[in-house]
């Protein structure tokens, strides 16, 4: 059992736009869905009301241009910028659940480290969703300046990473699974009473077997009373008129996703009422701390599969689990929503979601990044390829026969990794013990404590091993310090010391070659072809956002109200480029920060932006 502490509960304070969705983004090319799919049952779905149908147009008052950004959708790659230890402070406070002792400077616990991994992983293919969370909660806020006057500065480029990452959160998966299960017609009712509102409240994702995609809704028009367009501000095409087309009889819609001219694109994406679903600001705003066991955070299992082809597959207890086939009952598969056209041939990125208490066995023949969430702790799994057999998945272990995967299990503030025959990595909440069978037969174990809490057991078969070396231990002493144990196949020891910081107690860990996302991807102009002219304020002459601002404003402290004060990182306010016209988005008083989202005061219990 965990120690007290790491049992503080917390709810999540959003901070700047970090209320977001779900999902990345990775598009491929056009085609038919069925990419997305639950079991049914109502393991995994919240309940949700769904309003009467109008069949009225009816317009939110957004706009791409200006409520939107102008620069486009970008992958991880395109910003130094990474999701780290001030991201998840600013989400989620500085308890200890987060950063280590609950200290400041926060050095976040092995558990927070992977879960800020695992949001890294995701972002290689595009950040749509942050994109789209961003510019709701700003439009629904009233904020100025207007999304499209913003540049990517690092406050902007983390607002819309913070907004990405509550894609993981439990409440949003839970209802856009039921949104899933409902007809397109409802989905379509649901939104002409959000519009009607004039606050944007939901997102819309539409999937493909290659990827998924994230936009903001704001408009309906009915072309037939069987035929609604619902007009989207879409990342991948700033300041452009793009749209969703929704066959209500037919329950069938299609989207111009790479089409420069959205009437007329010949790889379209089309999909059926499971391909297309919404997930509300309140499911967002509603989560709690989304890892950590103790306080009933998590009660599901949350695995992201980034793999370079779609040859993999789970098996539950209900069933089988495969990319593009329908899940068996109590399962969620769905491609990770990022978009940022893949292509076919690239790697790919799914969303698992299971009940709790569940072993899985994942067969994964290509190379293969998996994280995730049990509710008892973070795991991972890396493999170039494996033909030897499952590698199995508890809540509170993973265990493989392959020197070739490499496992990594975090509980608190403990973590391991190893590779191995034989290799088994289990929490018992107070230690992780790591067992593996060495090359010349002799059984390794490893009891990974408070004391050494950062431990790695390597044997060769991976990459940097010597390959004479029987077993390589390697242990985390300081912030910078590492001991490397070398043991060969005799029984010779030799121990070095050496500085750095082990893999696995980073917030962001290298991609593999096979996995990293494409430089180009197919099907759309390059970024800077598609960026949108500015909306410039009266008197000021017309502009193009251009290159990432170089002057970023310092930040002040900030606090959150609640059952005990909690200092958060918050973003500088932004600096519009020299040409537009500067304007400094303060921080109020006892609130989360602003930053370019610019929030109003959150609660205790925190409730949609905008209200």
């Amino acid at each position: 059992m965990k120690g007290d502490h790491m049992r503080t509960k917390r709810r999540v304070f959003a901070a700047t736009a970090s209320l977001a969705l779900l999902a990345a983004c990775g598009g491929g090319g056009g085609g038919g869905g069925g990419a997305a799919s639950d079991g049914g049952g109502d393991n995994n779905a919240a309940d949700i009301t769904v309003p009467e149908a109008k069949g009225v147009n009816v317009d939110l008052g957004l706009a791409p241009n200006p409520n939107g950004f102008a620069f486009a959708n970008f992958g991880a790659a395109a910003s130094p910028e990474v999701f780290g230890a001030d991201d998840l402070v600013a989400m989620f406070g500085n308890g200890p659940n987060v950063c280590v002792d609950g200290k400041e400077p926060c050095q976040p616990t092995a558990e927070a480290a992977a879960w800020a991994a695992m949001v890294n992983d995701n972002r290689a293919a595009g950040h749509c969703e942050g994109f789209a969370v961003l510019s709701a909660n700003r439009f629904s806020a009233g904020k100025t300046p207007p999304s499209v006057q913003l540049t990517m500065d690092p406050t902007v480029t983390k607002d819309i990473m913070r907004a990405f990452a509550t894609q993981f959160f439990q409440s949003t998966q839970e209802e856009t699974i039921a949104w899933q299960g409902k007809s397109l017609k409802d989905k379509v009712a649901a939104l002409e009473s959000a519009f009607a509102s004039k606050k944007a409240i939901y997102t819309l994702a539409i999937y493909t077997a290659e990827g998924g995609h994230a936009v903001l809704p704001y408009a309906i028009e009915y072309t037939s009373p069987d035929v609604a367009k619902i007009k989207i501000y879409d990342s991948n095409w700033p300041g452009q008129d793009r749209w969703v087309t929704v066959d209500l009889a037919n329950e069938t819609w299609t989207f111009p996703y790479s089409g420069a001219d959205p009437n007329n694109d010949p790889a379209a994406w089309s999909g059926g009422p499971k391909d297309l679903d919404i997930t509300s600001m309140t499911a967002r705003d509603s989560a709690t701390v989304p890892f950590g066991s103790g306080d009933g955070e998590v009660t599901k299992s949350l695995l992201l599969v980034r793999s370079a082809a779609l040859n993999w597959s789970v098996t539950t207890p209900s069933g089988v689990v495969r990319p593009g086939e329908l899940a068996p009952a109590g399962v969620s598969i769905r491609p990770v929503r990022s978009s940022a056209a893949n292509g076919k041939g690239a790697p790919t990125d799914y969303m698992i979601f299971v009940p709790a208490n569940q072993k899985l066995e994942f067969n994964l023949p290509d190379a293969t990044r998996v994280s995730g969430i049990t509710p008892k702790a973070a795991i991972r799994i890396e493999t170039k390829g494996s033909n030897k057999g499952p590698v199995e998945v508890t809540e509170s272990g993973v265990k493989a026969d392959d020197p070739n995967v490499v496992l990594s299990l975090a509980d608190g503030n403990l973590v391991a990794s190893s590779n191995g025959a034989g290799n088994q990595l289990s929490s018992t909440g107070s230690q992780i013990d790591v067992n593996v069978t060495a090359p010349n037969g002799e059984q390794v174990s490893v009891a990974v404590t408070p004391e050494a809490p950062a431990v790695d057991v390597r044997t060769p078969g991976r990459d940097g091993v010597d390959p004479n070396a029987n077993v390589e231990i390697l242990t985390q002493k300081g912030a910078n310090e590492i001991e490397r144990k070398t043991i060969d196949a005799t029984g010779n020891e030799t121990v070095t010391t050496e500085q750095g910081q082990l893999e696995n107690t980073q917030v962001n860990r290298p991609m593999p070659a096979e996995l990293e996302a494409p430089v180009t991807k197919p099907g759309l102009p390059s970024r800077d072809e598609r960026v949108a002219e500015v909306t410039p304020a009266a008197g000021a002459p017309t502009t193009v956002a251009g290159a990432p601002a170089t002057t970023v404003a310092s930040a002040t402290a900030t606090t959150v109200a609640g059952s005990a004060p909690t200092t958060l990182a918050e973003a500088s306010p932004t600096t519009v480029p020299a040409g537009q016209p500067t304007t400094t988005l303060a921080v109020p008083p006892a609130t989360a920060p602003a930053g370019a989202g610019g929030l109003p005061p959150l609660r205790p219990v925190a409730t949609v932006p905008g209200g």
